[in-house]
């Protein structure tokens, strides 16, 4: 057995010297001046720690993998982060975060992320217009959180939980507005204030469709993105809709059916137009149609509508869109991918984390994690160039976990980092691509 030896230094090395690739990211995109310039809670004396440098420690945590405010006391001795970030008092502890959280309430939370939200997306360029998707999703609780019901959850039935709302630029892979509600709202619940707000962040001309699942199929909703009869405020949606039985009957009496495998193999194609018992106008459905792959035999002249429940599934999506049954069944089905960026939110962002007792201080966490998840995003898709499937969790691998420690150059420092062969040249490619990394920023459509 090799017993190797082990003693202790009194050097001041970190393991996270690849921070400093977030940290140009975050100064580069102009982060700090619009954090200056928000309605952020101020310290109660001149000995209180800058509110900014509060943000900045907890979207470092947070990257690193922190999952509970009080993970932030481990970090606090890491000369290394301090001297990257040239934080004055060094990272805030764990008890002034949760006092900064706490000063928080809704309308403050509107007012510090609509603002920047607006900001951050009025320097990024793309070259068509946006696809939005909006989602809801389950975060489960295990404490008496403030708002914490129990309500729809798939996983832990029975648990209190929390129920947000996000909506997500598919194009740059980035969250544009984000809400935590109480646990047993429906899926639709305040989103026609929801999408107000993303209206506010994201000019109605920027937007080229909004996707959003049954869920969210309310006539409120529609009539909102069609601008409230008003054809200039309109924006292009497709909804999927809820099966009720009167608008089954209406896809049952579908008699022209257009065979098209392009999106899914069998499948075929429908259109009608169908007004709902309330709405007030009759809007555009596309009915797909598809083969289950066992089904007893009936006689085709003896159909009855359970029948064809035993022979096809059924998709039926309401839209405005002017485009073909199948192009707008392939433009919804890319939807998917906003449920990957949930699960990395999860699972790499650890947005079911940071459970603080007051709401409003929750909401406040919730949302700057978002702030750390869009800034990622940047790095990812700009400075590391199209890696922007790669995982949080892989990236502290490759580029953020790397032994670091501080040495004296002359009057100033300079940082040390542990790397060579192929990782040094890995390295060295994104420290020349963040030095040109400037707002306005560039995404493809594709």
């Amino acid at each position: 057995m090799h017993d190797l030896a082990h003693e202790f230094t009194s050097r001041k090395i970190s393991p996270w010297g690849g921070i400093k690739f977030f940290q140009q990211t975050y100064e580069r995109s102009g982060t700090p001046s619009m954090l200056s310039s928000l309605d952020l809670p101020q310290p109660g004396s001149n000995r209180g720690y800058n509110p900014v440098e509060i943000v900045e420690g907890f979207l470092t945590s947070e990257v690193l993998g922190a999952r509970r405010i009080s993970h932030m006391d481990w970090l606090r001795a890491d000369e290394v982060l301090r001297e990257i970030f040239k934080w004055d008092k060094g990272m805030a502890s764990a008890s002034t975060l949760c006092r900064f959280f706490n000063k928080f309430d809704l309308e403050r939370s509107d007012r510090v992320f609509v603002e920047l939200q607006r900001r951050w997306f009025e320097q990024i360029d793309v070259p068509q217009r946006m696809t939005i998707d909006v989602e809801s999703t389950v975060i489960t609780r295990y404490g008496n959180q403030e708002l914490a019901e129990i309500g729809y959850n798939p996983t832990r039935r029975g648990r209190p939980s929390h129920h947000p709302l996000m909506a997500f630029a598919a194009e740059m892979k980035m969250v544009v507005n984000a809400w935590q509600r109480s646990g047993d709202s429906a899926d639709a619940l305040q989103a026609d204030e929801f999408i107000d707000e993303l209206f506010e962040i994201l000019n109605r001309d920027r937007i080229g469709l909004i996707r959003m699942d049954s869920g969210f199929y309310s006539d409120k909703i529609m009539n909102l993105l069609e601008g409230n009869g008003n054809p200039e405020k309109a924006v292009d949606y497709i909804v999927r809709a809820k099966l009720t039985s009167r608008l089954l009957e209406e896809v049952f009496n579908v008699r022209k059916w257009v065979s098209d495998g392009d999106v899914i193999k069998g499948a075929s194609y429908g259109e009608l137009t169908y007004q709902g018992s309330k709405w007030k106008t009759a809007r555009k459905i596309i009915v797909v149609r598809t083969s289950k792959e066992v089904v007893k035999e009936i006689q085709a002249n003896l159909f009855k509508e359970e029948d064809l429940f035993k022979q096809y599934d059924y998709k039926v999506f309401v839209t405005n869109v002017k485009m073909s049954p199948t192009v707008i069944h392939h433009l919804y089905n890319q939807r998917g991918d906003c449920e990957n960026r949930i699960k990395e939110l999860k699972y790499d962002y650890g947005i079911d984390g940071f459970a603080l007792q007051s709401f409003g201080a929750m909401e406040a966490a919730f949302r700057f994690v978002m702030l750390a998840y869009n800034l990622m995003a940047l790095f990812k898709q700009i400075v590391m160039v199209n890696s922007a499937g790669r995982r949080l969790s892989t990236l502290r691998f490759q580029c953020i976990a790397i032994g670091s420690y501080l040495v004296k150059s002359g009057r100033n420092k300079k940082l040390k980092l542990a790397a060579e062969g192929k990782r040094r040249h890995f390295l060295e490619h994104f420290f020349s691509n963040l030095e040109l990394l400037k707002a306005q920023f560039q995404f493809s459509s594709a």
